[in-house]
């Protein structure tokens, strides 16, 4: 008779449970090796996981499906039925491919039985999560109850009999002088300079000393001020909703005009942030660098002058740069690119002849402009699905929140950059396709917005003439700007052009 080829499989719930010898995996191996030695089975693969048995996405679980669908083995030994399933679904999963293959089951501490195990697994199931919202109403219950989270934060020590924090004198008084910094104008990163300087530890004695982003926590926190939450989800997954919070109350280490003053500094910077002082810049959509053909961005910095500086040195910074300085100012590009326009629409036939200059352009070159408009809209589409990666593996924590937002603000400047560009070749063929049409429609067109071309027109009003009449303007080293026109769509509709 043939021996039987048999698969061990054992499994914990966690790391620590691999630790007690009674459940541990080298003691369930050890069993299970015992088991197959009395039987006479050749031990030919073994799985091991660490994870909840109600989980089916477990790695070895499904290899060893997997491989039991590949005549790998004729028999699965495992500790006791609880370690291959908990649950309806590694359940169904399991009995699948039994069905499939006759692979059978068989257990070292308790005689196997498939409806049972069938109906034991889905008890399991339900112990489980018994146990899961028992565990809960205890934890929630210690909260209510004022107890303190073992890890205390900086300025705090875990008292283990009273489970309260109690205050470190000795990181109380940075925690106040922090606070004070901050109140008088310090940014966080200041702060973490000068602490690192005065070689004040971190609470965990990091090497690399106090960060920004330390900082920046720290005087977010209103436990500070005696009052603090539990139950938040803050760091789990999903927050839960503020009327599930637990308060609870912390021994104060600074005051509430302290607390109030820095929510004041926190309000105000938020309003002062770059990414909420959008301002319009009639460049963003048609600024060209002439050296190497990519879009230039604009870097407002911290109440700095905007400077211009061109997307390819941003994103590749240590390439060797195309211009020099690398940046460029922008009010002055932009007060000559707008000068230019006026310029131009102000001369008797300039528009027109910057216009037909255009239609000039593009006879001849239907193909070359379908051929990009592929690559375009091909790339665009590559970057949509570069970004749900991105978010991807933002949700399997691969990558920290900061990572995520740095590469979808890439994600986007380059997406812009292709969109504009898709636009203008868009554009191009429907210059081709009806060029005598288009044209005559925007000869009609041009007087009207030459009369509204005027000193009081605001920074979006001068976008979108921008928009609609340039198709790109270059700017080469020297700092020299050259503007190609395209023909205005009368049928865009601009309210500072109604009469």
């Amino acid at each position: 008779m043939m021996e039987k080829r048999a698969a061990v499989y054992k499994r914990v719930s966690t790391a620590a449970q691999d630790e007690e010898d009674k459940a541990s995996l080298g003691e369930q191996e050890r069993l299970c090796r015992e088991y197959c030695q009395e039987k006479g089975y050749a031990v030919v693969a073994m799985y091991q996981d660490i994870g909840s048995g109600m989980n089916k996405k477990r790695p070895s679980f499904l290899q060893m499906l997997k491989e039991a669908r590949q005549g790998v083995f004729d028999v699965i030994i495992a500790w006791k039925t609880d370690r291959l399933a908990r649950g309806i679904y590694p359940c169904a999963a399991l009995m699948e491919v039994l069905e499939e293959t006759g692979v059978t089951i068989e257990t070292v501490a308790e005689p196997f039985d498939r409806t049972t195990f069938e109906i034991r697994a889905v008890l399991g199931r339900i112990e489980v999560e018994s146990i899961v919202q028992r565990t809960t109403m205890g934890r929630e219950a210690k909260m209510k109850a004022g107890y303190h989270h073992v890890k205390a934060a900086y300025g705090y020590d875990y008292d283990s009999e009273t489970h309260r924090w109690v205050i470190n004198e000795g990181e109380a008084k940075w925690v106040r002088q922090i606070f004070n910094w901050y109140i008088d104008g310090m940014s966080p990163s200041e702060i973490a300079s000068h602490l690192n300087a005065e070689g004040v530890p971190t609470k965990l004695n990091s090497r690399l000393g106090w960060a920004e982003k330390t900082v920046s926590n720290l005087v977010s926190q209103e436990f500070y001020a005696g009052r603090g939450h539990r139950n938040t989800g803050a760091h789990g997954r999903k927050p839960r909703p503020p009327q599930k919070w637990i308060p609870v109350s912390m021994p104060a280490i600074i005051t509430d005009e302290v607390w109030e003053a820095a929510k004041r500094r926190r309000a105000h910077n938020k309003t002062l942030s770059p990414r909420n002082t959008r301002r319009t810049y009639i460049t963003q959509h048609v600024l060209e660098c002439e050296e190497c053909g990519t879009r230039f961005h604009v870097s407002a910095g911290w109440g700095g002058a905007p400077r211009l500086m061109c997307f390819r040195m941003i994103r590749y910074p240590h390439s060797t740069p195309c211009r020099l300085p690398k940046s460029v100012e922008y009010d002055r590009i932009a007060d000559q690119l707008w000068q230019g326009m006026v310029k131009v629409m102000g001369s008797e036939d300039g528009l027109e002849a910057a216009v037909l200059a255009n239609a000039s352009r593009v006879k001849g070159q239907k193909d070359s402009i379908e051929q990009r408009l592929k690559e375009v809209t091909t790339k665009r589409a590559n970057l949509a699905h570069e970004q749900d990666r991105v978010i991807s593996w933002a949700r399997k924590g691969s990558i920290t929140e900061e990572q995520l937002e740095r590469q979808l603000k890439d994600i986007s400047t380059e997406s812009e950059q292709y969109a504009v560009e898709q636009n203008r070749l868009l554009a191009d063929l429907r210059l081709i396709g009806d060029g005598d049409a288009v044209y005559q429609q925007a000869r009609a067109f041009i007087p009207t917005m030459k009369a509204r071309i005027n000193d009081h027109l605001s920074e979006e009003e001068r976008q979108e003439i921008v928009d609609s009449l340039v198709r790109r303007a270059l700017l080469d080293g020297a700092g020299d700007l050259t503007i190609e026109f395209k023909i205005p769509r009368p049928e865009m509709s601009f309210g500072y052009f109604s009469s």
